[in-house]
């Protein structure tokens, strides 16, 4: 028999990737964390955001803001996988 150690953080990430599970709360946790992450005025202009197949979607309630964060989109996109500590987010879309 092998010995193979692995820490309860490990199991329960291994459990919620096999389940889905952790992409959804991982997404959760950039929604909310959204205004701090992009700052407040981007926060406060931002319509919705949600999450499909690899890219991560923001609506905002401006076509100025929209302009602007169409600029970003990779910058957005490597602020969002940062504070997910994982490549999740492929693509970023402005909608």
């Amino acid at each position: 028999m092998g010995n193979s150690y692995h820490s309860v953080g490990d199991a329960i990430d291994r459990f919620l990737k096999e389940r889905g599970v952790k992409d959804k709360a991982d997404i959760h946790r950039v929604i909310n964390a959204w205004p701090r992450i992009m700052g407040r005025a981007i926060g406060e202009n931002t319509e919705d955001l949600w999450f499909r197949e690899g890219v991560f979607y923001v609506r905002m309630k401006s076509p100025v803001w929209k302009n602007e964060l169409a600029m970003a989109r990779s910058k957005i996109c490597d602020l969002v996988n940062r504070e997910i500590g994982r490549n999740l987010v492929q693509e970023v879309r402005i909608v």
